[in-house]
């Protein structure tokens, strides 16, 4: 019996047989079905019921879903109490749910990095600003803002300070605002628009007339805040953007009204709160590396209680 196939189970069983999650296995649609295929031949078990929409599992699926968990324990209890700490090979796949903003960020560089030193361990980024709850339970670990999740441990966080930016050449052009009423006076302020961002609802602060600034219309949206502050460095227009945001990117932006302090969003480093051993050592493997980037980086962590 094939441990891959057993694996696709208990996916779809912690996901209520949901087959869109090829997009996080990374898998075709049509593997996923070839495993259950192939468990149902070899068992002599109808295990889904295949509709058109909303596949369920039958009444032996259910009963033999958590015999499979247990063989795919010792399947990997096995496996690790074979190799030897001298040539333990770290491999595997982990599935981490990031904002674009946090992938545009973490440099190629970094990646080829991480690659180069563990060629086995296969990572698989989903680079998304509106998380759906079947991602957010579903990744090994998830690098952006989150709620309270009782199925998530959180481990630490990055913290970003939010205020107006805009370039030089911008405002040479355009006047440095010395009170928030001159913001209406002309000029160009751009937004996130009215999309969604799940877990940061005041993305558009600096437009809804609140933190003492006047309620504003953008002439610009876009709903990437990685693409919103290279507009600005552009000379498009002002844009709101973390404090931190200047060091991330390398790009030198001025400070436009800075007695205005925007609202704090806080990205956090979770993941699930029970995993298997094997799962937790790719886990910390990538929490140290990224920790290690995000020191280089000039990043400060804050990390959670325990």
């Amino acid at each position: 019996m094939k441990i891959k196939a057993l694996k696709t189970l208990l996916f779809l069983a912690e996901n209520d047989c949901n087959f869109s999650g090829h997009k996080i296995l990374g898998i075709p649609r049509s593997t996923m079905w070839s495993h259950i295929s192939e468990l149902e031949i070899e068992t002599g078990l109808k295990l889904v019921e295949r509709r058109k929409q909303n596949c369920s599992f039958t009444e032996e699926g259910r009963t033999f879903i958590p015999y499979a968990a247990r063989m795919v324990k010792t399947f990997q209890e096995g496996v690790n109490q074979a190799k030897s700490p001298d040539n333990d090979l770290i491999e595997g796949t982990i599935v981490v749910s990031m904002t674009n903003a946090t992938a545009f960020t973490w440099s190629m560089q970094s990646i080829k990095d991480f690659h180069s030193k563990y060629p086995n361990l296969r990572v698989n980024i989903i680079a998304e600003d509106l998380v759906s709850k079947h991602i957010e339970n579903s990744a090994d670990i998830l690098l952006r803002p989150v709620g309270n999740n009782p199925n998530l441990v959180k481990k630490w966080h990055i913290a970003y300070h939010h205020g107006l930016y805009a370039s030089k050449d911008y405002l040479s052009r355009m006047g440095i605002p010395k009170t928030p009423d001159d913001l209406s006076a002309g000029h160009s302020l751009m937004g996130y628009g009215e999309h969604e961002f799940s877990y940061f609802e005041g993305i558009n602060w600096h437009l809804k007339g609140k933190w003492g600034l006047p309620k504003l219309t953008p002439t610009l949206t876009i709903n990437s805040t990685s693409a919103l502050f290279l507009a600005a460095a552009e000379g498009i227009g002002i844009c709101s953007a973390a404090v931190e945001s200047c060091q991330y990117y390398g790009m030198n932006l001025v400070r436009v009204l800075p007695q205005v302090d925007g609202p704090v969003s806080r990205t956090y480093f979770c993941t699930k709160a029970n995993v298997s051993p094997s799962m937790q050592r790719n886990i910390d493997i990538f929490r140290i590396f990224f920790e290690q980037y995000a020191t280089t980086m000039g990043i400060k962590i804050y990390y959670e209680p325990s």
